[in-house]
């Protein structure tokens, strides 16, 4: 059996590999699932790995706070943010505020994402759907599913949430691409400075210039939302607009592209489900959970200590960074049976794909809109679908998924 190390916790490739990756966090489980871990080249942080615990520290928001530290980033990183922002977070948005502050932005956003808004968007999203899948049927044969496919169809969601041209998506997508994972080098800045903070930079940038036409012109559409908030009665100011502009925008694409190509993949891996989806003899719902659960696209979110807390026989002390692996807590063996393999006869169940707590997803509804327009639209046309290739997956110790992934599908 391998032994994994302190810098295998934080190191991109080993979460570029599946296997070893839920071999890594099935060991911490079992021998030390609030392991104190002193990697290399980043700070000290606990690393909390079972389902239990990751949901008691959630929800103990007023002690485990997201402010100071809520993203893994290497100490030259941290020392680069702060002397280009003088914050230790690029951005200041819903996953970086605590209370009482969060609570105000995030109602910011509540309406919108709420499931009454968001049944109006339905319509759009399967037209959205229904244009790629007629993409899909004009390939013919073998191609990548994770950039002809799974990569359109939340990013396109999200440009139309936000009102933003469709011919933008390429920049778009590779700006989210090397803020989120900067350390894959298919999707890294090419810089000899801080490629995050100029990837975010340059996000600014775009977002500004709609911004302001949104606060002369307003539309029915997120960003004339952001441009117009306001907080205690008072206009949000430019930093925080751009950065909750560009934190919705990103979380709300990366992630269920991550799933819809992680999903298939689990799908193909595990032929039995895909001939029960396939033969309607289980609904997409339960299916996109599982999906869910198993991809866990959201590697982990950081929070510090206020003060001393006790959990699962360990201390810890007020300053100390706690790093929740969403992955292997939806792998914890106390909570899912044969939890490695994908399942679709689990009923209901749990899983901190979104997260919990406050700062659980605020896109999470949204995810699922498009998970179950997807899947259902795809399984009513698929006539056969097999992997034509490996799979690749990020490097990366935030986010998460397939990068590559060749297959040959044929639909009706």
């Amino acid at each position: 059996m391998e032994t994994f190390a302190d810098d295998d916790i934080v190191s991109p490739k080993l979460y570029a590999d599946e296997s070893r990756l839920h071999e890594m966090f099935a060991q911490l489980r079992a021998r030390d699932p609030i392991h104190w871990t002193e990697p290399s080249e980043y700070r000290p942080f606990w690393a909390i790995t079972r389902q239990q615990d990751i949901l008691e520290i959630e929800t103990a928001s007023d002690i485990f706070l997201a402010g100071q530290r809520n993203r893994l980033f290497t100490k030259e990183e941290e020392r680069r943010v702060r002397e280009r922002t003088g914050q230790a977070s690029i951005l200041r948005s819903l996953p970086t505020l605590d209370a009482p502050d969060h609570r105000k932005y995030r109602a910011i956003f509540q309406e919108w994402f709420a499931p009454g808004n968001l049944k109006k968007l339905e319509a759009r999203v399967r037209e959205i759907v229904d244009e790629r899948l007629a993409h899909v049927a004009s390939l013919g044969g073998t191609f990548d599913f994770v950039n002809e496919v799974s990569l359109w169809v939340p990013l396109q969601t999200i440009m139309m949430i936000f009102g933003v041209p469709f011919e933008d998506g390429d920049r778009l997508h590779r700006l989210s691409a090397q803020l989120f994972n900067p350390y894959d080098p298919d999707t890294a800045r090419k810089t000899e400075g801080h490629g995050t903070a100029e990837a975010a930079q340059e996000l600014f940038e775009y977002f500004k210039v709609h911004l302001d036409s949104r606060r002369a012109n307003p539309r029915d559409d997120l960003l004339s939302i952001i441009a117009h908030a306001t907080v205690d009665g008072k206009p949000i100011d430019e930093k925080d607009a751009l950065s909750n502009a560009v934190t919705v925008f990103v979380g709300g694409h990366d992630t269920t592209s991550a799933t819809i190509s992680g999903g298939l993949n689990a799908l193909l891996t595990h032929p039995d489900c895909f001939a029960a989806l396939h033969a309607g003899s289980v609904e997409v719902a339960p299916a996109v959970e599982e999906m869910l659960r198993y991809v866990s696209p959201v590697r982990g979110f950081m929070r510090v200590a206020s003060r001393d807390y006790k959990i699962g026989g360990k201390i810890i002390r007020e300053g100390d960074a706690v790093l929740l692996f969403y992955p292997s807590g939806n792998r914890d063996e106390s909570v899912y049976e044969d939890p490695n393999r994908f399942r679709l006869d689990r009923g209901r169940f749990t899983h901190l794909a979104f997260g919990c707590g406050p700062h659980m997803c605020l896109g999470q509804m949204l995810a699922r809109l498009e998970l179950r327009a997807f899947y259902t639209r795809f399984f009513q046309r698929v006539r056969s679908a097999e992997l034509a290739g490996p799979t690749s997956w990020l490097e990366s110790n935030f986010l998460g998924g397939p990068k590559k992934m060749p297959v040959k599908i044929q639909l009706s």
